[in-house]
């Protein structure tokens, strides 16, 4: 044992201490306990011991996933049974949580083509993140829109006026931003609460007339699992693009109520039975978000109505609002969601818009696109 912990090591350990390191052995990877040289120097850390016994599990959980593997579990004809499937849910799961967020070099050309149709959508202190999909017209978030009425009511201005920036690249920036105001008066009238979408009308303006129409590259796509990668203006700031992983869809609003009570638990020192997500609130929740893809971000205010790609380099979804609690601390955000476009779609037709799909959205019925095509 000692030599497996550490061959240079001349002390032995006290009863005590080498059974209590025997504990700790039992939960790590055995590359670990080879190849890492506990001292007095290095010591083995609470945060190491973690470490170890997070790499473990995941290399349990790869081991669970491998085809090869697959028949040695649940029956021998290498179906899994109820219990083995919840178990196998689970590990997907949380190697999903703790994926690479690594994305195809092929994708950098292309999205340095598309951010220069990203701009975001302001008026006063509202700030959110729109996108030019064909013609003059933008998208962004109807609930942004509506903040933005909120405000002139608050200012008592119903005239002050929605601008888009675009190439505002780096903070503080004040040169090479090509900045156009929305037209008010050729409003499309196009857009849903439910779905959280509205269309604007910008005026005319040569430095923008030459983007790229990111309606072309809009897809018909649900996204069950795997990465996305979303480009907005958080909290106002300069463009920041994060790629993201999808939560899986059989568990995100189990993952959704047990952080709700953690954070409960965290932030408020007496918490109040009825604050905690009951059933009746998680189908609620279903209802609203079903239309939805979950995923884990950071871009939160300001990244309201980001274009949400996938790793094809087409556009999926929308950025909308996430589940949040409000706190002594502040609002916590316990998941974020993008709304399909196959959803936006099927609202337009029922309203009538057909043309207008079928204009701004040419590609839309089209099987999925890859960017080399």
């Amino acid at each position: 044992m000692e030599k497996a912990c550490n061959p240079s090591r001349a002390e032995r350990l006290a009863n005590e201490d080498f059974a209590c390191l025997e504990k700790y052995i039992k939960e790590f990877s055995v590359l670990y306990v080879y190849t890492h040289q506990a001292s007095s120097k290095d010591p083995l850390t609470k945060n190491l011991r973690k470490s170890m016994t997070k790499n473990v599990k995941s290399s349990a959980h790869r081991s669970l996933l491998n085809p090869e593997n697959r028949g040695k579990f649940g029956r021998n004809d290498g179906k899994f049974v109820d219990d083995n499937l919840l178990v196998f849910n689970f590990v997907k799961d949380d190697l999903s949580k703790n994926a690479s967020t690594r994305i195809p070099a092929r994708l950098f050309e292309p999205l340095a083509s598309y951010i220069k149709s990203i701009g975001q959508i302001s008026c006063a202190e509202i700030r959110g993140t729109c996108w030019l999909v064909g013609g003059m017209l933008v998208i962004t978030n109807y609930h942004v829109y509506m903040l933005i009425n909120t405000e002139r009511e608050k200012q008592q201005n119903p005239n002050l006026p929605i601008t888009v920036s675009f190439d505002y690249l780096r903070s503080g920036q004040t040169e090479h931003v090509v900045t156009v105001e929305v037209d008010e008066e050729q409003d499309p009238q196009l857009g849903d609460s439910r779905l959280d979408y509205k269309f604007l009308r910008l005026k005319e303006c040569e430095g923008i007339q030459d983007r790229v129409p990111l309606g072309s590259i809009v897809q018909n796509r649900q996204l069950q699992e795997g990465l996305v990668i979303i480009v907005g203006h958080p909290k106002g700031n300069e463009m920041q693009e994060e790629t993201c992983v999808v939560v899986s869809s059989y568990s995100w609003r189990e993952k959704l109520k047990q952080r709700h009570d953690k954070c409960i638990e965290k932030y408020i020192h007496n918490p109040d039975p009825s604050l905690h997500m009951t059933n009746d609130r998680l189908l609620r929740s279903g209802e609203k978000y079903k239309d939805c893809v979950p995923y884990e971000t950071s871009l939160f205010t300001g990244a309201s109505g980001s274009p949400v790609f996938d790793l094809n380099g087409n556009i999926v979804a929308m950025h909308t609002q996430g589940y949040t609690l409000n706190t002594e601390s502040g609002q916590c955000s316990l998941m974020e969601f993008g709304v399909h476009f196959n959803a936006i779609w099927e609202d337009m037709k029922s309203k009538e818009r057909y043309h207008d799909v079928e204009q701004l959205f040419p590609n839309y019925n089209l099987e999925d696109m890859d960017i080399d095509d």
